[in-house]
């Protein structure tokens, strides 16, 4: 009966089914109490099961409860080196990994794996696990140097067992990145993405590749890519993702629609805001059906589509503008550019466009002669310009000059 139970069990935590899943655990629960006493193992065990659940769901108080009360018995009947108590250190470090704890959680692990090192061999999974939470732990802590240690610890171990081509040396390989990018070392940590890209692919020829495993892989190269202003290159990476996750967690995944919102954000920074639109569109479906219509998250993006639909229409004002400017016809080319401020006015979304619209602006004006009024849209712009890309921004610096040039013109045309 009880072995059946826990079959069960394990199928609906594996479904994501925790209330039900806990149900089942606490008819387990009851039925060994009865058959066993408060004081078995076994009960235990099925108190850690508990805690396992309960910190998948964010419940870390209860959790904690439950891991104390296994931990409590398997001191009285196990003593303290034994690896079920490892356990129960194991999963108590867990709980304060999730609660920012990491100094408390970096003592737990430390714990459960001088214990585990006594009783498994050296090559054992778990110990494998242990490292990897030790050097997550560390890592929090920006104890750099002590947690480089234990990946790469965890790396040459997994390499020494499995090869280089396996999905866990991919996993030590993001793990290595994660921890070079905290230290702001962006290009380092692209290199060891993309030594675990090009394993992927290899486990990819050979249809030995967790898609789940090459979908993060991506998504953290793509995020770094971002991070260094290289967003045509992360939007497409982005795709990739999207494509990648659609086929292993459905297309109205949660997961999905954050890539989408990634997406979209690559889009704008590259000037994709047509594509953007797109991606956003996406997102606001899936947060629509898991969190309805008057969620803040869903009313969010349905702003910041409505404002990328708005920046799209200045812009092709602007465009029109500069059309009119080529042919010649200076006062409808001043009309589309005004109409094409007022938009972007209405915004701070796309903020940095303003400046390009009244350098526009003063370009016609000079061609009008009125040269003063090219001085006062060229300050405008400069002021944009120094306030969202700074004195030492070389188009700001060039913008400086052209506003020079304009002032000594202006003063020479008064005298």
């Amino acid at each position: 009966m009880i072995e059946q139970l826990i079959a069960l069990f394990f199928a609906q935590f594996e479904q994501g089914n925790h209330k039900e899943a806990i149900q089942i655990l606490e008819r387990v629960l009851e039925i060994q109490t009865k058959e066993l006493g408060e004081y078995d193992p076994a009960i235990a065990v099925t108190f850690t099961y508990m805690a396992e659940v309960l910190t998948t769901a964010g419940k870390f108080n209860q959790a904690m409860e439950k891991c104390n009360r296994a931990l409590k018995i398997q001191l009285k009947t196990l003593g303290e080196k034994h690896v079920d108590t490892a356990n129960s250190y194991e999963a108590i470090g867990h709980i304060f990994m999730h609660q920012g704890k990491n100094k408390k959680a970096e003592e737990m692990h430390r714990k459960a794996l001088g214990i585990k090192q006594e009783f498994l061999p050296p090559n054992h999974p778990e110990l494998m696990d242990l490292y990897q939470y030790l050097g997550l732990s560390l890592q929090k802590q920006a104890k750099f140097s002590e947690a480089t240690k234990m990946h790469k610890r965890l790396l040459a171990k997994q390499l020494e067992i499995h090869g280089e081509d396996h999905q866990s040396v991919v996993l030590s390989y993001n793990a290595i990145a994660g921890l070079l990018k905290d230290q702001n070392r962006l290009d380092d940590a692209l290199q060891m993405i993309e030594k675990g890209v090009e394993i992927c692919s290899r486990l990819q020829r050979q249809g030995k590749i967790d898609k789940s495993i090459m979908g993060g892989t991506l998504d953290n190269k793509a995020k770094y890519l971002f991070e260094q202003g290289k967003f045509e290159a992360a939007a497409e990476i982005f795709n990739k993702v999207l494509i990648l996750k659609i086929e292993t967690l459905g297309e109205m995944h949660p997961y999905i629609g954050t890539t989408y919102v990634e997406l979209g954000l690559a889009y704008i920074r590259h000037g994709k805001v047509e594509s953007a639109i797109k991606a956003y569109e996406g997102a606001i479906k899936i947060r629509r059906k898991a969190l309805g219509n008057n969620h803040a998250d869903v009313r969010q993006l349905v702003g910041t589509v409505e404002t990328l639909k708005r920046d799209k229409a200045a812009s092709t004002l602007n465009d029109q503008g500069l059309a009119m400017k080529a042919q010649g016809d200076s006062e409808k080319a001043i009309q589309l550019f005004q109409k094409a401020l007022h938009i972007y006015k209405t915004t701070c979304q796309v903020h940095h466009n303003i400046a390009p619209v009244y350098e526009n602006i003063s370009a016609v004006r000079v061609d009008q002669g009125l040269l003063q009024d090219a001085v006062d849209a060229s300050a405008e712009a400069l002021k944009i310009r120094r306030r969202t890309r700074g004195d030492d921004d070389a188009e700001t610096k060039k913008r400086m000059e052209v506003h020079k040039s304009l002032l000594r013109q202006a003063l020479a045309n008064r005298s």
